[in-house]
């Protein structure tokens, strides 16, 4: 009977090892040149102490993604602002239209160097100041992925640096990542790693939150992704980015 038990756990220790293996996958960003991706990015924030019937600022980002020809070892992306939906002060100005960003990045998710398109007939004033806050815009597929293959469970991190505030009161916070790969999933015959994300504090920041990341391996693009951060426990900021058809 022991024999028996013994010979069973260790067939259910072999199948359970055999299922970690099959699930084992590399994240790697090695788009086909010519890929187009159009993504909407909802975003909104608010203040724990806001006064009562204040709104919140929202925002809703239509861009489209084109794999360019690629630039040595680095894939090349252009993204395009297609048009912004924006509430307050900007309401009813689609101040992003137009504006590109063109992003070489490494196979590891790692954007290498960043350059900003003006649309006609921006002030060049305006396209300078623009463009430095554009250049931080890493795109909707900038992740950084582990080196080699990875099982359920491994875990990496990273950092992101988030803006607070509108207009002048605009800052960038730091707040450490850690993500951890939870399965593939099938969807449409894509196989899709789902990643959760779990903010914590860095750079004297009091940060905290998490998301999760779907990324479409086989098309090499990040599908879908959502993410709740609550800053010095009164700046909160929801974020949803999907892909259309």
């Amino acid at each position: 009977m022991k024999r028996r038990l013994a010979f069973l756990s260790l067939g259910l220790l072999a199948a359970a090892a055999t299922q970690a293996h099959a699930q084992a996958v590399q994240l790697r960003f090695a788009p086909t040149v010519g890929q187009v991706t159009h993504y909407r990015i909802s975003s909104r924030q608010w203040s724990s102490a806001d006064t009562a019937g204040t709104p919140a600022m929202q925002s809703t980002m239509y861009q489209t993604q084109t794999v360019l020809p690629m630039d040595g070892p680095n894939y090349v992306l252009r993204i395009m602002f297609d048009s912004t939906i924006m509430s307050g002060a900007a309401a009813g100005h689609d101040v992003m239209r137009g504006w590109a960003i063109t992003i070489h990045q490494d196979p590891n998710g790692n954007a290498v160097a960043t350059d900003v398109t003006a649309p006609p007939g921006v002030p060049g004033f305006l396209a300078g100041m623009m463009g430095k806050s554009l250049r931080s815009n890493k795109g909707p597929n900038s992740r950084q992925w582990p080196q080699g293959a990875i099982n359920p469970g491994y875990t990496w991190s990273d950092s992101m640096s988030m803006s607070v505030g509108s207009g002048r009161n605009t800052r960038q916070v730091m707040c450490h990542l850690t993500y951890k790969f939870e399965r593939v999933d099938h969807e449409g015959g894509a196989r899709v790693a789902v990643i959760t994300t779990t903010a914590s504090s860095a750079a004297g920041e009091a940060c905290s939150g998490g998301g999760e990341t779907r990324f479409d391996i086989d098309g090499s693009r990040v599908a879908h992704s959502t993410m709740d951060m609550t800053i010095n426990g009164q700046t909160h900021t929801k974020t949803e980015m999907e892909t259309l058809p």
